[in-house]
């Protein structure tokens, strides 16, 4: 046997280490994209036969000392079975001539190599288990199963596989044929007469020919001499329809005593002849050891070529990394097509949500400043708001009487609220309705999935739980709090000048009050009441009211106090818009947290994050290794 045969593509300059560092960088970068991609809808990497390549072959054979993989494929009843048996030098594998099958794989491996090498990372998919009967490879069962036992007489880097037929109508061995392909790296074809042209043996070796695996070819239950001429015309036949050229050629003659005692003779055959050239007749031609020949092979040249072919499909535009990657730009780029629909459309506008009740400001802001007054002030505007109080108490319970109570003003801001809410999300609703009908294939069931009825009628009772939830008066409070705290701190000469007003009030109030009181409110006002008009009078006691219940400061000591002071009243204006401001913000913001959580849910994020896909760093590494690797099989040599 001649070992250039294998050596004709020189790869040994494919450098392994080199490779197997970027194969681990692609898988991690595969791993991550792939995980990102998954917002895009489109099929994951599992499955994909160069993914299949990368985590089958290229990651568990791409460390340590080359060893060989020889799995032996071919079709049904064609003796699969005595060809292992003859490379094993054992009857390793059951045979019979009554078709049996094997229905799992089965393999020899060298004594002390799993010890080295994890037999789960070079077989992934199967279940080991250890071979202990030559029938085990038999038995039915779903399982993928690989039967496997040491065999001294191996060479230390040479596993051998016998394999379930790879034309079987089970679908299942199939998938097993397919897996001990990904994983061999010399396939023993077996091949007759009847099945060196059947269309499942074809399609196999077919993608054998796409991965560059090494093929021996061996012709068995050949009629000697009668076939002699045959023969190259069956192999021409099956390197045109596969695209395979065998590095090896055997013929073996039909003799089932010989193949039943392990002694059936292999007779190499040149390959491809030459136009004038005439296959040597068996009978001229010494027996070859199939065992032997297979062990000297270069495993080394073997090794690269395989990986080089795996490699291959891997990096390939068409059906490997690279068409994965421009398949995820594209779903990407209908992403950016229907985040532009959505982004350009006013899904909902709100321009009169409803101003928050001034009285609950005023009562906020008097507590506020209440509690920042000290000594003798503190004492003085706390006494006459407590006077206050008692003085209104039988003034309330009239109003009341007259006309009815008072309604809530926390409540009837909440009641506007709420009616705004509605029609604001009913206007929503039909906006995304009119979207969903545009036609964009990706927006159009992410929007029908918000607009179901279920959604809908869920989503108001969510408002009506979560806004029922709030406290509006508490809200008040807190920003009350947080803008007088600021106004405090940002603007010390504005504040310092109401704290003198305040401290102004607090010295007049005594002399102001009582002289009201004896004016319209005390016992003299009854004596007066005969020459005071009752419009008069009224008057009067609205200004009794508002001094003895009125706080302090420019905002509640009364017109009166601030009289003169055109820029304290600006100040004081601004700063109560500024509160107004910052109190409806905070309910608008709720709000359109509440639609989002509620309504358009996480749409714009997994649109955004969409877009994002194709410029993360993950697609840049998978793009980056492929060329490297593309770079690396171009400087070992083509096939």
């Amino acid at each position: 046997m001649t070992e250039s045969v294998v050596d004709s593509n020189s790869p040994a300059s494919l450098p392994l280490a080199e490779c197997a560092q970027q194969v681990r960088r692609l898988e991690a970068a595969v791993q991550a994209l792939a995980k990102q991609a998954e917002v895009l809808g489109i099929p994951g990497v599992e499955g994909r036969e160069w993914y299949e390549q990368l985590q089958r072959k290229l990651l568990p054979q791409l460390s340590g000392e080359p060893f060989v993989v020889a799995a032996v494929v071919g079709g049904t009843n064609i003796g699969k079975s005595v060809i292992f048996n003859h490379l094993a030098g054992v009857r390793a594998s059951a045979t019979s001539p009554l078709a049996s099958g094997t229905k799992h794989p089965t393999c020899l491996v060298p004594a002390g190599f799993t010890t080295q090498h994890p037999l789960a990372e070079i077989f992934p998919g199967f279940e080991l288990i250890p071979w202990s009967q030559a029938g085990a490879a038999l038995d039915e069962t779903e399982r993928h199963l690989l039967f496997w036992k040491p065999a001294p007489e191996l060479p230390a880097n040479l596993l051998i596989l016998d394999t379930p037929d790879i034309d079987s109508d089970a679908p299942v061995n199939w998938l097993r044929a397919d897996r001990v392909r990904a994983c061999a790296d010399v396939l023993v074809a077996v091949l007759t007469q009847q099945k060196y042209n059947d269309a499942a043996v074809k399609q196999f070796f077919r993608k054998a020919a796409a991965e560059d695996k090494a093929v021996i070819v061996v012709f068995n239950q050949v009629l000697l001499p009668e076939d002699e001429q045959y023969w190259p015309k069956w192999l021409e036949t099956f390197s045109r329809e596969t695209g395979v050229q065998p590095d090896l050629v055997y013929i073996a003659p039909n003799d089932r005593r010989a193949a039943e005692e392990n002694r059936l003779p292999f007779y190499e055959r040149t390959w491809p002849l030459a136009a004038a050239e005439t296959p040597l007749p068996a009978a001229g031609s010494a027996p070859r050891n199939l065992r032997e020949d297979l062990a000297n092979l270069k495993f080394r040249d073997i090794k690269l070529r395989t990986l080089r072919g795996s490699l291959r499909q891997v990096v390939s535009g068409t059906d490997g990394a690279p068409a994965w990657l421009a398949e995820v730009r594209r779903r990407s780029a209908g992403f950016q097509d229907a985040s532009t629909l959505l982004s350009m459309q006013q899904l909902a506008r709100i321009d009169n949500w409803p101003s928050p009740p001034t009285s609950l400001f005023v009562t906020e802001i008097r507590e506020w400043w209440r509690l920042q007054r000290e000594g003798w002030t503190k004492t003085i505007h706390d006494g006459y708001s407590r006077l206050g109080e008692t003085v209104l108490a039988p003034l309330s319970w009239a109003r009341q009487k007259l006309s009815g109570p008072t309604p809530n003003p926390a409540e009837a801001y909440v009641a506007q609220e709420r009616q705004l809410m509605l029609q604001t999300i009913e206007e929503l609703y039909a906006e995304l309705t009119r979207l969903s009908q545009l036609g964009n294939e990706l927006l159009r069931p992410r929007l029908e999935k918000l607009l179901s009825g279920r959604s809908r009628s869920d989503v108001l009772e969510q408002l009506s739980r979560e806004q029922g939830s709030l406290n509006v008066t508490c809200e008040l409070h807190e920003v009350v709090s947080q803008q007088m705290t600021r106004f405090r701190e940002e603007s010390p000469g504005s504040f310092g000048l109401l704290k003198k007003l305040d401290t102004a009030a607090a010295l007049a109030r005594p002399v102001t009050s009582v002289a009201l009181f004896a004016v319209a409110a005390g016992p003299a006002g009854h004596a007066l009441a005969p020459f005071v008009s009752e419009a008069v009078a009224q008057s009067l006691l609205v200004h009794i009211v508002g001094d003895v219940a009125g706080g302090a400061g420019a905002m509640v000591v009364g017109e009166t106090a601030i009289t003169g002071t055109a820029s304290g009243l600006r100040v004081l204006e601004a700063r109560f818009r500024q509160l107004q401001t910052a109190f409806t913000s905070r309910r608008v913001a709720w709000f359109a947290d509440f639609l989002r959580r509620h309504v358009l849910g996480d749409l714009h994020a997994e649109l955004e994050a969409a877009l994002q896909v194709p410029q993360s760093p993950a697609a840049r590494d998978v793009e980056q290794v492929c060329r490297q690797l593309e770079a690396l099989i171009a400087a070992g040599g083509s096939s």
